[in-house]
């Protein structure tokens, strides 16, 4: 596979793991920093991959806004200066050296004063996206129902840390665990997506340290949505100062979102790093 020839390492996370970049990465970076750089010169901009500010792309593009859109977004003004911009140029790409194209997305989220504001997530492969404004609109849904008593918990599958024995420790054994690529994706598995390759899950757990670029789109879109992602203390997620979240995640939507907190057991520090 050609993308797979030119992936290249890019160091180890934390829990020992190789971290991959592809030319799919940089490219998709490059096109995403320098369109938002373009239109939003003064805004804080964060992203994945290290920006080469003397190799600009200049990027046309269409700026109206499609109609339905327009008729849904309530725009509200607020100062460069409390924005700020994650992107995630190519989400699972371990995933995509490996001809897993069902869990990349590329993501957007803008936050105000830290907090997630406006998420997209979008997936290359299939042309689908999500998108959602807290008190401004979406055009995706929570689903009908949720199992609560004995969710469905969807889980990294590169990053899983002790997350399957907290999974089963909080919920039973009889808990069904779901390993997945991309935190883009394992969002999407919460929610109602007309799509036949996105499984579904009652709630995505992360129990390791994991980049705010990888979860602020997520974050938003639910929020948009009645959700809520917080650390497994059941702290809110800030979106700005450092890039990572030191205190893993559980994110739901329809649930208890305290109740599942409080079912949590107290991990030690190692755990969490």
């Amino acid at each position: 596979m050609e993308r797979a020839r030119h992936a290249r390492a890019k160091g180890k996370t934390r829990e020992g793991a190789e971290e991959k970049m592809t030319s799919g990465d940089l490219l998709s970076n490059r096109k995403m920093y320098f369109l938002l750089k373009a239109a939003f010169p003064t805004v804080l901009i964060n992203t994945e991959e290290q920006v080469d500010e003397d190799d600009q792309e200049l990027v046309s593009w269409d700026r109206t806004i499609p109609e339905d859109i327009e008729r849904q977004i309530q725009p509200k003004l607020v100062h460069a200066e409390s924005v700020t911009v994650w992107i995630d140029p190519l989400d699972a790409t371990q995933e995509y050296t490996e001809n897993l194209p069902q869990y990349v997305t590329t993501m957007v989220c803008a936050a105000v004063d830290g907090k997630p504001v406006i998420g997209v997530i979008h997936k290359p492969f299939s042309g689908y996206t999500a998108w959602a404004m807290v008190n401004g609109g979406s055009n995706i849904k929570p689903r009908s129902s949720y199992n609560e008593q004995t969710p469905t918990i969807i889980v990294s599958r590169s990053h899983e840390g002790e997350v399957r024995q907290v999974a089963w420790q909080s919920f039973g054994n009889k808990t069904v665990i779901i390993k997945a690529g991309g935190a883009g994706y394992k969002v999407l598995s919460l929610l109602n997506v007309p799509e036949a390759h996105q499984e579904k899950a009652d709630v995505y757990i992360h129990v390791t340290y994991i980049k705010k670029w990888d979860i602020c789109a997520g974050n938003a879109v639910l929020k948009a949505l009645g959700g809520q992602m917080t650390t497994l203390a059941g702290e809110e997620i800030s979106y700005i100062g450092s890039n990572g979240n030191e205190g893993g995640l559980i994110a739901s939507i329809k649930m208890n979102h305290r109740a599942l907190v409080e079912k949590l057991p107290v991990l030690p520090k190692t755990s969490r790093n």
